[in-house]
């Protein structure tokens, strides 16, 4: 009965020891679990800094890279709202890591070329020139451009028969520029237009540049400098009279990012160029329409138009 005894006392005490060594074996298990876990979230992609410039469609075109780097799992900061002056210093320096640029301010303001009109000439130089001077890489350009266009209204133009700059050089005697950006001072504006087509003599009237179109519409003026992205092209009443010989640098954006952001995470050139392909001049005009007419925020204007054609 002794003997009995000591054996299924000897039994239990096994029994006891197999358990705890197996309890003991799963909750090591599992703090090994807990420290790889928090390892694996120590290991989270450092913030990328988007810059943007200083006027609406920037904005836009800031959150909307900003908005594709987000949904690929990056935390973005923000940085908007800066001259040319200061962001592009600021990528050169480190402080921004991508902004949208366009190529002709690139080419004239940042490297400080004359005017070029040829637009593979002026994306071969930018991007070799940056990627030489400051590792900053230009990734695809899109289809958008916001470059001048000299506008006048449709029925206007039609009477006078100009479709394009060399019918409005010889139409322009009569004619009122209404001029609210000092276009007919500039080297680059109207000078540069009298030397390409001879002298434009239009009759100089200044007006306030937010009021252009509407002096257009009551006839105060004939023809007004505007830009390829103005929300009113959006009425059909509008004509951008044809460039028909290359007056201006081809202002076509795209992302510049730096290289060092680019070695640590290549992923971006494509998440940034998927957005680049989805944009247009067209529809830049009708988000700048809904923010700029339509009272909305850029940030839910740009959050539309990527879940609609980016996601």
């Amino acid at each position: 009965m002794r003997k009995k005894l000591i054996s299924m006392l000897l039994c239990i005490i096994m029994v006891c020891a197999v358990a705890a060594g197996c309890g003991g074996k799963e909750d090591s298990g599992a703090k090994e679990g807990k420290t790889e876990g928090a390892e694996a979230s120590d290991e989270k992609k450092d913030a990328i800094i988007m810059g943007g410039k200083n006027f609406t469609e920037a904005f836009l075109l800031s959150e909307l890279y900003a908005l594709a780097l987000e949904d690929q799992g990056y935390e973005v900061e923000r940085v908007f709202n800066m001259s040319t002056d200061t962001l592009a210093p600021a990528i050169q320096g480190g402080e921004v890591d991508i902004y949208p640029e366009y190529t002709g301010t690139a080419l004239t303001d940042i490297l400080g070329h004359e005017l070029e009109t040829d637009l593979d000439v002026i994306y071969e130089t930018i991007s070799s020139e940056f990627e030489n001077q400051w590792g900053i890489k230009w990734l695809e350009l899109s289809s958008m451009e916001d470059k001048v266009a000299i506008v006048m209204l449709k029925e206007r133009a039609a009477a006078l028969k100009v479709t394009n700059l060399t019918e409005l050089q010889k139409a322009a005697e009569g004619l009122v520029l209404g001029d609210g950006v000092n276009f007919a001072e500039r080297e680059d504006d109207l000078l540069r237009l009298n030397k390409i087509f001879g002298e434009f003599a239009f009759e100089v009237e200044n007006v306030d540049y937010s009021l252009a179109y509407s002096c257009l519409d009551d006839g105060t003026v004939d023809v007004i400098p505007g830009l390829t992205t103005d929300p009113q092209l959006l009425d059909e009443k509008y004509v951008i009279i044809e460039e028909d010989v290359p007056v201006w640098p081809p202002q076509y954006v795209a992302p510049i990012v730096r290289g060092e952001i680019l070695e640590k995470y290549p992923e971006i050139e494509d998440i940034l160029n998927s957005v680049s392909e989805k944009l247009s001049t067209e529809n830049m005009i009708k988000m700048l329409d809904e923010v700029v007419n339509g009272g909305e925020e850029y940030e839910d204007v740009a959050a539309e138009f990527y879940d609609a054609n980016c996601k």
